[in-house]
């Protein structure tokens, strides 16, 4: 039996817990991930016996296992029962098992270790270890001393101290002064934070003639987990055009429920985002007019960046420099979301034997053959997501951006790309391409009333939404 471990770290970031009497670093880790059996890949639905260790980069180092028996990355001897549903399973590390001992977060590359047994098949090992990119802290207050709790303390990021009963009430709404990296929320459901701050955008592996490596700087976003679903598109689609006053806005396309929706051009994905905002109670962000009052519903409207409700709650296309961030999952310079070459192993991309990084085997991916050829997308979320915690960042189906295709970014913060074009930017290949159409750094452009079966989209959202 082959497994393939889908999803990691749903959440962008991991909630951990502290006990306050001994001013110690968190203890728990609140983990979810999801995990397919078979080959082709399905995923499982029973009780799970899973095993987990938190070890460094390469994995010869243990930091910690659930039954502290865990040496240099090996498999540790007990395992705990975890019902598995539609392949998502959720635990608590730390909890009922070994602690998780402070030391551990005092290190840089903290990842998470995972083996699964069905029950029949044996206990395997689930690849790639997923890296602890992001950490939350929550206080539990039970034993703290009245009056221990202050704004000033607080803000000024002293410990508590003291192990008495107390109490402490009130809902915070006094507290000034803390700073904005402090306070952290959950992600939506389905989605990751990407954090703000300056990346090297470009390329700067193969000298790609129209982006030569800037260092641009984007403001922290959330970004959908995978590519929308043909079953995420239609629930929108119904609801814009039955309920929402939104026309011509298409079906969609897609080989399956839990596909990528395809067929989709850029003006369907801008509309569908809208419905997508306004079905959620959310200010939509395309409008028709400069004064942004008219919400953009229907037509192909060529809307422009003055007609974008950039400060806006809603849902919207992610802008080149925020899609190629993304992609990168944090690293720096790489050909691909997890580093300098491909396989099929790693993304859904046409192999076509015509580049030493690519190491194939040739001809379409078999995962997403299975049903026929065209097109020959795969479930979104079947390989291992980026640093980030995206999944098809690369490969599956290629990706509208906001952009009109023009000059590349002279850097700069936060770009919204040229104020017109004809072409608008395509990132991220697919199934259809070869190798180097996958790559971060590729930039393509098409007419936005362009749609294919193998084109189509993940959207963004501001942060500090619910």
């Amino acid at each position: 039996m082959k497994y393939t471990h889908i999803i990691s770290l749903i959440l962008g970031s991991i909630l951990l817990l502290v006990t306050l009497a001994s001013a110690q670093v968190p203890q728990m880790i609140n983990y979810q991930g999801r995990v397919a059996v078979g080959d082709p890949a399905v995923n499982f639905n029973g009780t799970g016996l899973f095993k987990f260790a938190l070890v460094n980069e390469d994995g010869s180092t243990s930091y910690w296992s659930n039954d502290d028996t865990s040496r240099e990355g090996s498999e540790p001897t007990a395992a705990v029962s975890l019902t598995v549903s539609k392949g998502l399973y959720s635990v608590l590390l730390g909890a009922n098992m070994t602690a998780i001992p402070s030391s551990v977060f005092a290190n840089s590359d903290v990842h998470l270790r995972v083996w699964f047994n069905d029950g029949t098949n044996g206990s395997q090992l689930l690849t790639p270890d997923q890296r602890i990119a992001a950490v939350g802290y929550a206080m539990v207050a039970s034993t703290v001393v009245d009056g221990a709790i202050t704004s000033e303390k607080l803000a000024s990021g002293l410990a508590l101290e003291g192990t008495t009963s107390g109490t402490f009430s009130g809902d915070g709404s006094g507290l000034k002064g803390i700073p904005a990296s402090a306070i952290v929320s959950a992600p939506p459901a389905g989605m990751v934070l990407i954090p703000d701050g300056a990346f090297t955008m470009g390329d700067s592996v193969d000298g790609l003639a129209d982006a030569d490596p800037v260092s641009t700087t984007v403001s922290a976003f959330y970004m959908d987990v995978t590519e929308v679903t043909l079953s995420q598109w239609q629930v929108v689609q119904q609801w814009a055009t039955l309920v929402g006053g939104y026309t011509a806005l298409t079906v969609g396309s897609g080989k399956g429920q839990e596909h990528p929706v395809h067929t989709v051009n850029w003006y369907d994905c801008v509309k569908w985002c809208n419905a997508r905002s306004e079905r959620e109670g959310k200010t939509p962000v395309y409008y028709t007019d400069d004064a942004q009052t008219l919400v953009y519903k229907t037509g192909d409207v060529d809307v422009t960046n003055a007609q974008v409700k950039w400060s806006a709650n809603g849902y919207r296309l992610p802008t080149e420099a925020e899609w190629e961030k993304a992609a990168h999952g944090g690293l720096s310079g790489k050909r691909f979301p997890w580093g300098d070459t491909i396989s099929q192993k790693q993304a859904n991309y046409n192999s076509g034997g015509f580049f030493d990084y690519d190491d194939g085997p040739d001809g379409y991916n078999p995962i997403g053959t299975v049903g026929g050829t065209e097109p020959a997308t795969s479930p979104v979320g079947t390989f291992a997501a980026n640093g980030y915690g995206l999944y098809d960042m690369a490969g599956n189906v290629c990706e509208w951006c906001w952009d009109w295709y023009g000059t590349f970014y002279a850097g700069g913060t936060d770009p919204h790309g040229a104020a017109t074009g004809s072409n608008r930017v395509i990132r991220g290949g697919s199934w259809f391409n070869f190798a180097d159409i996958t790559r971060c750094a590729i930039r393509l452009g098409f007419t936005p009333g362009f749609a294919d079966n193998y084109f189509g989209f993940r959207a963004v959202l501001a942060p500090g939404q619910p």
